[in-house]
């Protein structure tokens, strides 16, 4: 009988719902990062999430019963679409022909992004909220490796390079994330100097 087939109603009624579930989610965890870009954690709650979302308090409460659950699956979901902006920046660097200036001008542009923002009320947080504390260790675990990875294709070791050479990328990057944090205290001049003196320092 139909309802009893994998290709009945019912089944294709079952996927339906689950697809409902994923974007349900989706768009709490869009609003809990959209919470920590223009709130800041201190003062994201659960409760500005739903609204956020569109959605009731009891929906949050049923996809996500307490705000930690929420807050751990926002560090994956902001992991991903980190990745993502990552991914489409380093495709712009294949066919470049100065491609340390362009990728440091790009990773400049992640550092400055509104992903940045929410991944760093993240990481201050996770210093004394150890629930968070693992979900950012393990994303920064895999950030670090696909930023090596791609280090590592587009920018081949030299000859006799010494081995703190694929130390670079994650340097650099703390160091721009670094000044990104300064905001509009940064003085601009001094940016410019920083950033010319990566582009061009002897390897």
């Amino acid at each position: 009988m139909g309802a009893s087939s994998p290709t009945g109603g019912n089944f294709r009624q079952r996927l339906t719902q689950d697809e409902k579930t994923a974007e349900t989610r989706r768009r709490l965890l869009d609003a809990a990062i959209g919470c920590l870009i223009d709130r800041g954690y201190a003062n994201t709650t659960t409760s500005e999430i739903a609204e956020r979302a569109g959605l009731s308090r009891g929906a949050q409460l049923y996809h996500f019963p307490k705000k930690e659950e929420l807050l751990t699956s926002a560090v994956e979901h902001l992991y991903q679409l980190m990745f993502g902006e990552m991914k489409e920046k380093v495709s712009r660097l294949t066919n470049e022909d100065d491609r340390r200036a362009t990728a440091i001008d790009l990773m400049w542009e992640i550092a400055n992004g509104r992903f940045m923002t929410a991944w760093i009320e993240i990481c201050v947080a996770s210093r004394t909220d150890s629930y968070l504390r693992e979900s950012v260790s393990a994303a920064k675990d895999r950030a670090a490796e696909l930023i090596d990875r791609s280090f590592r294709e587009l920018f081949p070791r030299p000859a006799g390079a010494p081995t703190e050479y694929d130390l670079i990328p994650e340097v650099v990057l703390l160091i721009l994330q670094g000044m990104a944090l300064e905001g509009q205290a940064l003085n601009s001049e001094f940016t410019t100097k920083v950033l010319t003196a990566l582009k061009t320092f002897k390897l």
